[in-house]
């Protein structure tokens, strides 16, 4: 079988773009807002299984003006297409590259989402790390997300360029769409756990086993509990959809 490395990839009903890391990081800071904020969405495993019982969710990552590919699942559904994906890129690899980016073009960060006080560790931690970067505001995600105004508010006001959400799926992804249009920022990311990781509270798998891209049984370990239906269970199930519902090449 020939494999083909498309500049964007269909899979699951789901548009992806297919691009490296380092490609993603510069679509993402180049966003300028004119009229709405640029949005964008990670695409893995649990995405694809979610999207099976929230109807709307499909619909909320397609808005998104950049969507990308997260994870070994994704290669797997991508190649039984006949079509290689140049790179994962997730948001915790990504965020690194787009602190770096908006300290030297002196854009200001905020972020919403997580338990109270991890983003505010994860902002400390970051502008620890990054000489020059400009964390501008950050915001609990355990507010009533039917009525954000004055959320909202507080990131407009903060003057911040770009917006990592930490919901996690699918809230997230709900709430980026519903409320781009009153959002005065230039680009929106929906980044899920992201902050638990950045400000320590949980440790990312070592180097050595993302490679070999068995961090999700790193995470199971550490959240047996928690993890047990998006692994034990989800991993088959998409890996039987993969199968099943995508046309071989």
């Amino acid at each position: 079988m020939s494999l083909n490395t498309p500049n964007t990839l269909s899979l699951f009903g789901i548009e992806i773009h297919n691009d490296s890391l380092s490609e993603a990081a510069d679509k993402v800071m180049a966003s300028k807002r004119s009229g709405l904020p640029k949005t964008v969405c990670f695409v893995n495993v649990n995405t694809i299984n979610l999207a099976k019982t929230h109807s709307d969710l499909i619909a909320s990552v397609n808005d998104a003006d950049y969507v990308f590919a997260d994870g070994v699942g994704m290669r797997i559904a991508a190649s039984r297409q006949g079509q290689i994906m140049r790179d994962n890129v997730n948001g915790t690899d990504l965020l690194p590259l787009l602190c770096e980016r908006a300290a030297e073009q002196d854009k200001s960060l905020f972020l919403l989402g997580a338990q109270p006080g991890v983003a505010a560790l994860a902002a400390k931690r970051l502008e620890a790390q990054y000489d020059g970067l400009n964390i501008a505001g950050v915001h609990h995600g355990f507010f009533d997300k039917q009525s954000s105004q004055s959320v909202i508010d507080c990131i407009n006001n903060s003057g911040a360029s770009v917006l990592l959400v930490a919901f996690g799926s699918p809230i997230q992804e709900t709430w980026v769409r519903a409320n781009r249009h009153l959002l005065r920022v230039d680009v929106v990311l929906a980044v899920g756990g992201l902050f638990d990781f950045f400000s320590g509270r949980i440790p990312r798998a070592p180097l050595w086993l993302r490679k070999l891209s068995l961090e999700w049984v790193f995470r199971l370990i550490q959240e047996p509990r928690k993890k047990f239906n998006r692994y034990v269970i989800g991993n088959p199930v998409f890996l039987w959809r993969c199968f099943w519902e995508l046309k071989r090449a």
